[in-house]
């Protein structure tokens, strides 16, 4: 008796689209895996946005960057913790810096990691890696070319609509100087564009970068030590120009940062006075004249002012606290942890998201937070 086979039922492609939107970035991974149809399908520049989309909805995460003293660069770690649940894995970087190596990174965009890092002292390398296709590609780091009496900036972003990236880089001879030498990496060319600018009034650039919507934006300082934030200085990629955003005298804090809150750029300042630990978020806007401005969106009391970094996820801020105290009644011991809690801002009500604690007796080491940022998975290519 001949064994009777139903038909494969026939999916509509509207059917099969929205599954995968609706799906994780991992499961999406491996149906790619299953045949050229599939992989080419999936890695439309449409699907992957509209998929990332869904993700920055669904899926937020935050990575952060954990180490001890520049001594020990190569015992680094990197973790990624489910903003919602707290949930921590730690993620293997796909670089061996070994013991006198480095690394550190530059941006995240789209569930790629942008990091600098070097094997080998001043040999230093850039390098775009997805967690999730475990895909990487290794770009020349232009600042190779200018040595050590330069002072280097960098800034990573995808292009709107599109499943392309830059790379910037911009370094002076001097903190004086008005003159910065510039490069672009595009990753459609896979080449670096140079070229020098003339930013008269720039001083010195704070390193940390945020990129948003196509354009990069960087903290100017001046002052004794210039420590007294100036201005946001943003440099649009579609535009390759450069313009300026003063900083509010309201808005001059002890700590500033630089973030996104409510797909906007941000500038969160916190101090302390004479009421505890306040802290305010200032919104980029633009006035009826079409001219950018600091507009202050609200302000709320805050437990430290520590240089840690601060970022949003929704409309609550993740607070991270290096805690480093010493235990008189053990020698040669410390206890150290990190830990991660959610502050709401409307309700004033913190949750904590996770508390990790070292204890090795054998590196007697602080430990520092080196950089925190929201991270998304992706399917994104590199």
């Amino acid at each position: 008796m001949a064994k009777f086979q139903l038909p494969l039922p026939i999916i509509p492609d509207e059917l099969l689209q929205e599954t995968f939107l609706r799906s994780s970035a991992k499961a999406v991974g491996r149906c790619m895996c299953l045949n050229k149809f599939w992989y080419r399908q999936l890695r439309q520049p449409e699907t992957c946005i509209h998929h990332m989309r869904r993700q920055k909805v669904l899926d937020q995460h935050v990575l952060f960057h954990v180490g001890y003293s520049l001594l020990l660069m190569g015992s680094d770690s990197l973790y990624i913790v489910n903003a919602a649940s707290g949930e921590e894995v730690n993620v293997q970087h796909p670089f061996g810096v070994g013991i006198h190596g480095w690394f550190r990174i530059v941006g995240v965009s789209n569930g790629n990691i942008c990091f600098k890092f070097s094997r080998e002292r001043d040999d230093t390398r850039l390098l775009v890696w997805n967690p999730t296709t475990q895909c990487s590609r290794e770009i020349s780091d232009p600042h190779r070319d200018h040595g050590r009496l330069f002072f280097p900036v960098y800034g990573f972003g995808h292009v709107p609509n599109s499943d392309a990236y830059t790379v910037i880089h911009m370094c002076k001879r001097d903190i004086a100087d008005a003159y910065v030498f510039f490069s672009r990496y595009c990753s459609r060319r896979s080449t670096w564009f140079h070229c020098v600018d003339c930013l008269p009034g720039v001083e010195k650039i704070d390193p940390n970068s945020v990129f948003n919507n196509g354009q990069a934006y960087w903290i100017t300082g001046t002052g004794d030590s210039y420590a007294t934030p100036k201005s946001v200085l943003c440099y649009s990629v579609e535009d390759e120009s450069f313009s300026e955003v003063s900083i509010p005298v309201g808005a001059i804090y002890t700590v500033h940062n630089l973030l996104t809150h409510k797909e906007k750029v941000a500038l969160l300042a916190h101090t302390h006075n004479e009421f505890g630990y306040v802290a305010a978020i200032w919104h980029l806007n633009e006035d009826a004249d079409g001219n950018r401005i600091l507009e202050q969106y609200c302000r709320f009391a805050s437990r430290s002012i520590r240089e840690n970094p601060i970022l949003f996820v929704d409309d609550n801020l993740l607070l991270l606290v290096n805690n480093s105290k010493e235990r008189e009644l053990l020698v040669n011991y410390r206890y150290r942890e990190l830990v991660l809690t959610e502050y709401d801002i409307k309700h004033g009500t913190r949750n904590l998201l996770v508390r990790r604690a070292w204890r090795y007796p054998e590196t007697p080491h602080p430990i520092t937070v080196r950089s925190t940022l929201k991270y998304f998975t992706g399917m994104f290519p590199v």
